[in-house]
């Protein structure tokens, strides 16, 4: 299905996708359940579910793990049916909520989508907005009124969580993500200002990047004492115009990420950050914690660790970014699928040359593998 809209324009792509008709002020549809709170103007933000009058598939909306076999097409036309309500309030009210806060934490709370009536200010106009760490967003317009009008089906352990006021924010994910809740549903929890002792509402943007951190720091305490991967791998995935090499080298964990943007001209701009046992990343780039997390899953599963190299080509086809949930869920995806062996480092990396040009000067290369260990492998 995904190879229907791979050719598209960026224009004939969007008016196929945008299905959505005129919006009454009186909006009522369920909630996939979602939610989204704006950086803006912070500490003061915006923030409210996302509703869709159509009501047509909604569970899939906001469920970016099911996403990888859909075509951008049907992402989009998923995405620029959901109405974004909004109502501002200080990051701080998430100690004491008023009547839509509550009412918007009550629906992030739902394992399954949600009927709710929403009242608007003003009919919100047709728009859709695109951004490399959030999922498409549709319209949106100010809220008057938010109410539910069926009870939602919360988890046990969301509901026990989010009635702790003793536990911190990172321990509650923690417990979550052990008890099966999709992290995408946890990000959304922290977000909407539901987890720990001092409650903050956390902008999407911010509580995505923090949910892959804090897991992925979780993992890892457990990664750094299993034995070294016995082979070099190489792992490999692609879609929408991303493509994916991943590295695998049989030595202490560490984590490089690579990513490579070429324009329409051909001018490439290059991300390059990594993390050893010394060394943290210079800053936080949520695509760098989005496919450490998915790396750092795969090596709990299989009980090893290893030094990863994860290289990114973006290709100009990807002209629509759709948010970090594909870096996440591609470089799981490529864990799926039986890996490359190769004798030596070097070799792996004429592999990836074949497919993507990465520049032989990288942090990682020069740094890590190239500098200290990589003639023990030729």
């Amino acid at each position: 299905m995904r190879a229907a809209s791979e050719e598209l324009s960026r224009k004939e792509l969007l008016l196929n996708s945008f299905k959505l008709g005129k919006i009454d002020k009186d909006l009522f549809g369920p909630t996939p359940p979602s939610a989204f709170v704006g950086r803006f103007g912070y500490p003061e933000v915006l923030a409210g579910p996302l509703v869709s009058p159509a009501g047509e598939e909604v569970s899939l909306s906001d469920t970016p793990d099911k996403w990888l076999y859909l075509s951008r097409e049907e992402i989009i036309g998923f995405r620029s049916n959901l109405v974004r309500s909004n109502f501002k309030l200080n990051v701080k009210d998430a100690r004491d909520p008023g009547r839509l806060l509550k009412e918007t934490q009550e629906l992030a709370m739902a394992a399954l989508p949600v009927d709710v009536e929403v009242k608007f200010l003003k009919p919100p106009r047709r728009a859709i907005q695109f951004d490399g760490i959030l999922t498409p967003m549709g319209p949106s317009g100010t809220v008057t009124d938010i109410e539910i009008v069926e009870n939602p089906q919360v988890p046990k352990k969301v509901d026990a969580l989010a009635d702790d006021r003793d536990i911190k924010a990172t321990e509650a994910a923690i417990l979550l993500y052990e008890a099966s809740i999709s992290p995408y549903q946890i990000s959304r929890l922290l977000s909407v200002g539901t987890l720990g002792k001092k409650r903050l509402i956390v902008p999407t943007r911010w509580s995505i990047t923090a949910t892959d951190s804090m897991l992925g720091e979780n993992l890892l305490k457990r990664v750094r004492n299993y034995p070294e991967n016995a082979d070099v791998q190489l792992f490999v995935s692609e879609a929408y115009g991303n493509h994916f090499e991943i590295l695998f080298v049989p030595r202490a964990y560490a984590f490089g990420w690579t990513e490579m943007w070429i324009s329409q001209k051909g001018k490439v701009e290059i991300g390059d950050l990594y993390e050893d046992a010394m060394n943290k990343p210079a800053y936080m780039d949520g695509g760098y914690y989005a496919a450490r997390f998915s790396a750092l899953e795969f090596l709990e599963r299989v009980r090893r660790q290893a030094s990863i190299y994860v290289m990114r080509e973006v290709k100009p086809t990807y002209d629509i970014p759709l948010g970090s949930w594909v870096i996440r869920e591609l470089v799981k995806d490529a864990f799926s699928r039986q890996p490359l062996i190769f004798g030596s480092v070097t070799d792996a990396l004429k592999s990836v040359r074949t497919r993507i040009n990465v520049p032989p000067n990288t942090l990682f290369l020069k740094k890590h593998l190239l500098q200290t260990r990589l003639m023990q492998f030729d």
